[in-house]
Parts: structure tokens; C-alpha cells; sequence
């Protein structure tokens, strides 16, 4: 079991941000501390957008207040996916460092949750944070293929181009979501240096928000459980596949379908 500090949006109807990665973590029996960014009521586009961020003052005082119980060197890994402002990016940012002097082997996951469909969605700003001061901390990053175009300044116009904009990206590891999709097919990448690996997946319709979270979650979880890059991939993209059949035309993800397999 490892312990995992994940960093993102907590949705209270939704599996998207905390409430898609924290459930696969702990599906996988790694120990996860939530912390929250912003408490959402309900997903976009499920329901009302009622919304309470937390400001990054506050958010570096919950951190701060970790490190002075004295947890950051039993910490394992770190998964940051969604900010609202550059400063909440700025207080994660300040805490992993110091994570990472505490425990030079703990892994850095960071999602790097900036938009997708063209456009961003979050505010400029944060997006250049992510990519400025979050990113060079990363060991893996899981961008999806207009985040990845976003963060490089390249537009990848094939699987080619997609391998060596995530060559220049920076973190050792950068597994591209949505590299490549037909109409039944979507294309996931993991790059590492020269290496790459490339697998295909049913493209499933009527998938609701969170798939990304999830991937990210299962990712990880079976990375800290030793699994090699190849099979961590394998397994995870066999996890999402179960949990996307059982959601198609549903309102949120269908989290319950990865208990109809053993982790």
C-alpha cells in the first residue's frame, strides 16, 4: 500500500477530479489524502454550477499544516489534476518541492487539467502556471492530446507528432490520452525518452465527464504497485474500458463496474 497526497476538484455529484482518482486508488488499496481545490455541487452539466473555491491562502495552510504533523517523507506519490487560479497552482507547487526534498523517490503525477474540444477552461494564467511551475516537478504527466499541443506550442497532426511533442513536454514519462481517434477507436500513448508505447481502445458513445480523472487514478495506482510501464498501461486502459461500457448513456461514471474485477 502506498500513501498518496491527490490534488484536484471535489465534485459532490460526479465522479470527476477527487471523486474519479480517489475511488481507483483506493480500489488498487494505495491510501489517498484528499485535498480539495474547489467543492463543486454537481458535475458540468449535471447540474447547477454552485461552486466554493478554496482560496490559495488557505490551501497552502492545509498543506503546511501536513508538513508540520511531519508526513511528507512517508508520502509515496503526489496527483495534482484541476486549479482555479495561478496561486492555488503556486501553493501546490511550493508543497511538492518540499515533498520531494523530504523524499527524493516520491513519484509526481500531475494531470495537467487545462481544456479540451480547442479551448481551454481554465483561466490563461492557471494554465501557464501548470506549465511553468507545476510541470517541471512532474515525473508523469497525462495530458490529453489539445492540452498537450497547448503546453509544447506544437500541434500534432499524427501519432509521430504527438511522440515528440511529448518528448519535449519535460517529465520522464507523458502518457497522451486521445492521441488519435477514429469513430471506434481512441488511441493512448506512453512516451518515455525514446520509447514509446501505443495501444488502442474502443471508443465508447454517450461517456460522461471523468474518464480522464480515472485513467489518471488507475495509472498511478498500478504504477505504485509495481507494475512496468507497459502493463500498468495495459491494465488501467482495461479498467477504464469497464467502467466506460457500464456508463454509456448514463449521467455519472459507473465507478461500481471495477469491482467485477479483481485489482
Amino acid at each position: 500500500m502506498a500513501k498518496v497526497l491527490a490534488i484536484s476538484s471535489h465534485v459532490v455529484r460526479g465522479h470527476v477530479g477527487l471523486d474519479a482518482t480517489v475511488p481507483a486508488l483506493q480500489w488498487l488499496g494505495h491510501e489517498v489524502w484528499a485535498m480539495p481545490t474547489v467543492l463543486v455541487a454537481s458535475r458540468p452539466g449535471l447540474g447547477r454550477p454552485v461552486r466554493h473555491e478554496l482560496p490559495a491562502p488557505e490551501l497552502a495552510r492545509m498543506l503546511a499544516g501536513l508538513e508540520a504533523d511531519g508526513c511528507w517523507p512517508s508520502l509515496d506519490a503526489v496527483l495534482t489534476g484541476y486549479f482555479v487560479s495561478p496561486d492555488a497552482v503556486a501553493a501546490a507547487a511550493q508543497a511538492i518541492g518540499r515533498i520531494k526534498v523530504a523524499n527524493p523517490r516520491v513519484v509526481v503525477l500531475v494531470d495537467p487539467i487545462l481544456g479540451d474540444g480547442g479551448k481551454l477552461y481554465v483561466a490563461q494564467a492557471t494554465a501557464e502556471a501548470i506549465r511553468d511551475v507545476l510541470l517541471p516537478l512532474a515525473t508523469i504527466a497525462t495530458p490529453n492530446l489539445f492540452e498537450l499541443a497547448w503546453l509544447t506550442g506544437a500541434v500534432p497532426e499524427g501519432v509521430d507528432d504527438a511522440v515528440e511533442a511529448a518528448q519535449t513536454l519535460g517529465p520522464p514519462t507523458v502518457v497522451i490520452t486521445s492521441a488519435a481517434e477514429t469513430d471506434t477507436a481512441v488511441t493512448t500513448l506512453l512516451v518515455r525518452g525514446r520509447d514509446r508505447i501505443e495501444r488502442q481502445s474502443r471508443k465508447w458513445a454517450g461517456i460522461t465527464n471523468g474518464a480522464g480523472d480515472l485513467f489518471a487514478g488507475l495509472l498511478l495506482g498500478h504504477l505504485l504497485n509495481g507494475c512496468a510501464d507497459a502493463s500498468a498501461l495495459d491494465a488501467s486502459l482495461a479498467d477504464l474500458d469497464r467502467v466506460l461500457a457500464a456508463s454509456t448513456g448514463r449521467d455519472v461514471l459507473q465507478l461500481a463496474a471495477l469491482n467485477s474485477a479483481r485489482p
